[in-house]
């Protein structure tokens, strides 16, 4: 016998004829045990391997996306004059992207309108001034009430004055007529003709108490110049 066998323990030939039906029956199905757990094994790993061919495929041309588009960043790159043959030092090229910012810049058109005054001249005309002359009359100036009492009944005076309207100089004899009036309504014409201070009182009107107050009103003027006509009264009362 040989060493190893020495060593070893004791087997059993498969073709010991020693070796039942039973052993042989048990060594079968252990065979079909393994087979079947190698081919679920294979399944196993043909999944894995499917599944990871896609992934590396993908991977893959990702990948060659990634370095096709450097590759073309680098050959858009300016050119710095070194010849990349030439042996030097070896440098570290930093890539700078420029990016231009375009702004469109919107113009506004301003439309000027022209505003066209008119001017109206409006002419004012002046009227012709008129210069009136006014005429030289006599005109009463005063006219007061010297009535006076003489006990039982007053006697009614009214004293007046005639005056130029221009230069107020006295007109002396004029004449100047008066009607006068009682509160009863008993009336009389009286008259008197002015001094160089151009004036003049009527002759006294006897009334009882009773028929006070008496009115006396300027009717006419007798003078040079003639008299504007403007009548005066006045009354005349009991003192």
């Amino acid at each position: 016998m040989r060493r190893h066998e020495l060593l070893q323990p004791g087997r059993r030939r498969a073709d010991d004829p020693s070796m039942g039906d039973g052993t042989r029956g048990r060594g079968t199905a252990r065979a079909k045990e393994r087979g079947a757990t190698l081919v679920e094994y294979a399944l196993i790993i043909s999944v894995f391997v499917f599944g990871s061919m896609g992934a590396i495929q993908r991977l893959d041309d990702k990948s060659g996306d990634y370095y096709e588009n450097a590759s073309n960043d680098i050959g858009e790159l300016p050119q710095t004059g070194i010849d990349p043959d030439e042996p030097g030092p070896t440098s570290s090229t930093t890539s700078t992207t420029t990016t231009t910012t375009t702004t469109t810049t919107s113009t506004t058109t301003t439309t000027t309108t022209t505003t066209t005054t008119t001017t109206t001249t409006t002419t004012t005309t002046v009227p012709t001034t008129t210069t009136t002359t006014i005429p030289t009359r006599s005109t009463i100036t005063e006219l007061t009430d010297s009535s006076t009492n003489n006990g039982t009944s007053f006697n009614a005076i009214a004293r007046v004055r005639i005056r130029h309207n221009q230069t107020a100089a006295a007109i002396n004899n004029a004449t100047v007529t008066f009607l006068l009036t009682d509160s009863q309504g008993s009336t009389t014409t009286k008259q008197c003709t002015t001094d160089s201070t151009g004036r003049c009182s009527t002759i006294a009107w006897s009334r009882s108490d009773s028929r006070s107050p008496v009115t006396a009103r300027v009717t006419g003027v007798s003078a040079s110049p003639t008299w504007d006509g403007v009548q005066a009264s006045v009354l005349l009362r009991n003192p």
